[in-house]
C-alpha cells in the first residue's frame, strides 16, 4: 500500500473509515491489509475555488456579452492596429473579424507611416458590406466627437483652435478635426490682402453659426481679437491720464488727422498737433505704421476719445526763434489764408501773424503760399500771437522800414546805427 501522508487535525468528527488529508489531486482508493479499501477524501481550499469560480463565471460573462453584441454601422469604438499594409489597416474592435480601415480615412492630423500594431485609434463603423465585412474610419469618428466640442464650445462661447487648410471663394477652410469655414471678413479687423499666406496657421475662433443636419460649422477670428482688444482697452483706459506721454502706432491717415493705436484704445492727432507748421495732410509728418511718442491731450473715458499731440517731440519754434521774434523785425513770410479783414502769413514754421485790414494792400489780390515781407508790429510771447503789417515802404518812414538778412532781421536801426527803441527823439 503506498505511504499516505498524515491526515490534518480537526476538531469535526469524521466518519470511521475516512481519512481528511490536504489537497491531492483526486479521490482515489487504497487497498490495506485485512482493512479492505480506505476512501481517501481530498479537500481543496476554499479561496482558491472561489478564484476559480469567479474566474469562470467572468469568461462566461464576457463570452456572453460578446455573443450579444452587435456592430452596425454609425457606432464609434475604440479599436487596435492588428495587422498594417500597403494602403489600409486591420482593426479590431471586438467583432467576429476585424475591421478594415484605408488610409483615405484617416484624419489629416494622422501619419499613417508612424502607425503601427497595437496602436489604438477611435474609429466608426461608416460601412458593413453583404459579406459582413466592416470598414471603418478614424476621420469619420474624429469629426463626429469634433461635432460634439464645436457644439459645447458655441454653448459655452470658448475659443477653439484650428488650423488653416485651403483658400475657397470667400474664406479659408480650417482644420478642427471636421472642416469648417472661415469666412475672409471674419478672419482679422483689418481687410485681408493675401488669404494664401494663412495656410498652415494655427488660428483662434469661435463658432458663429451651426448647421446641425449638414454638420457645417462657421467660425471667426475676427470676434476673438475684437473681444480681447475690448478687453485690453477696458484695461488701458484705467491708466491713462491727460500729460502722459505714451508710444504709439500710425493706424489710419485721414484728411484731418492721424489715428493712432496706444495698444487697445485709438487716438486721434489732429492735424493742428501734428506739427508747429500749417500742413494739408497728415502724411506730410507721418505714415501708417510708424511707431510715434504721443501726448495724451484731452481724455473722455465716458465716450472713450483720447486727443493727442505729436508737437510735444518737436523742438518748439517759439523757443528756437525767440531772439528772432522782436517787435519791428521784418521777416519774409508767406501768406497761408487770405480773408477781407485780415491776411495770416507764416514767419516761421509753426509761427503765424495776423496783417489785420489797413496794414496791407487791399485792391492786391494775395495768393496762398505768396512770399510777402512782413514787419512784427506786435509780439506777445505769453498768448503766443504776432500781429503784423505789409505796409513796408520807404526809408522815410524810417520806424517802419527794415529789410530782414541773414539769420536775425536788420532794422534801420541797425542800418543809421542807432536802434529806433533807445534813440531820442
Amino acid at each position: 500500500m503506498p505511504s499516505l501522508p498524515c491526515a490534518r487535525k480537526t476538531g469535526h468528527h469524521r466518519p470511521t473509515g475516512h481519512v481528511l488529508l490536504p489537497a491531492l489531486p483526486a479521490v482515489g482508493k487504497y487497498k490495506s491489509e485485512g482493512l479492505g479499501y480506505i476512501t481517501i477524501l481530498t479537500e481543496t481550499h476554499p479561496n482558491v475555488a472561489q478564484t476559480e469560480e469567479e474566474d469562470q463565471f467572468a469568461l462566461e460573462q464576457r463570452l456572453y456579452e460578446e455573443s450579444l453584441k452587435v456592430l452596425d454601422e454609425g457606432q464609434v469604438l475604440t479599436g487596435t492596429i492588428v495587422a498594417k499594409y500597403q494602403d489600409e489597416l486591420l482593426v479590431d474592435i471586438g467583432g467576429k473579424s476585424e475591421g478594415i480601415l484605408p488610409f483615405r480615412e484617416l484624419s489629416l492630423a494622422i501619419d499613417a507611416k508612424s502607425l503601427k500594431v497595437t496602436d489604438t485609434l477611435e474609429v466608426m463603423i461608416h460601412r458593413v458590406d453583404d459579406d459582413g465585412d466592416l470598414y471603418l474610419s478614424e476621420r469619420r469618428a474624429r469629426a463626429l466627437k469634433t461635432w460634439e466640442k464645436v457644439i459645447a464650445a458655441h454653448e459655452n462661447d470658448e475659443v477653439i483652435e484650428a488650423t488653416a487648410t485651403q483658400v475657397v471663394k470667400g474664406g479659408v477652410l480650417v482644420d478642427l478635426g471636421m472642416r469648417g469655414f472661415v469666412p475672409a471678413s471674419q478672419i482679422r479687423r483689418q481687410p485681408v490682402g493675401n488669404l494664401e499666406e494663412l495656410v498652415g496657421r494655427k488660428l483662434r475662433l469661435k463658432v458663429i453659426d451651426l448647421d446641425h443636419k449638414r454638420h457645417r460649422v462657421v467660425l471667426s477670428q475676427r470676434l476673438v481679437l475684437e473681444e480681447e482688444l475690448n478687453q485690453k482697452k477696458q484695461e488701458l483706459l484705467g491708466t491713462l491720464a491727460v500729460g502722459q506721454i505714451r508710444e504709439g502706432t500710425v493706424v489710419r491717415l485721414a484728411e484731418f488727422g492721424a489715428f493712432v493705436d496706444l495698444g487697445g484704445v485709438d487716438g486721434l492727432i489732429h492735424n493742428s498737433e501734428l506739427s508747429y507748421a500749417r500742413i494739408k495732410h497728415p502724411s506730410e509728418v507721418v505714415k501708417v505704421g510708424e511707431v510715434v511718442n504721443v501726448e495724451i491731450m484731452k481724455f473722455d473715458p465716458e465716450a472713450k476719445k483720447v486727443s493727442l499731440s505729436l508737437k510735444h517731440s518737436l523742438p518748439d519754434p517759439w523757443v528756437e526763434h525767440a531772439a528772432d521774434l522782436v517787435e519791428n523785425y521784418v521777416h519774409k513770410a508767406q501768406v497761408v489764408k487770405v480773408t477781407p479783414n485780415y491776411l495770416l502769413v507764416e514767419v516761421f514754421p509753426g509761427i503765424l501773424a495776423m496783417v489785420p485790414k489797413g496794414e496791407f494792400d487791399p485792391n492786391k489780390q494775395y495768393q496762398s503760399a505768396e512770399e510777402v515781407d512782413v514787419k512784427l508790429v506786435t509780439v506777445n510771447q505769453s498768448t503766443r500771437r504776432i500781429t503784423g503789417s505789409l505796409r513796408v515802404t520807404g526809408v522815410e518812414d524810417f520806424t517802419e522800414y527794415y529789410h530782414s538778412e541773414g539769420e536775425h532781421g536788420t532794422t534801420i536801426g541797425d542800418l543809421l546805427g542807432e536802434d529806433p527803441f533807445t534813440a531820442e527823439p
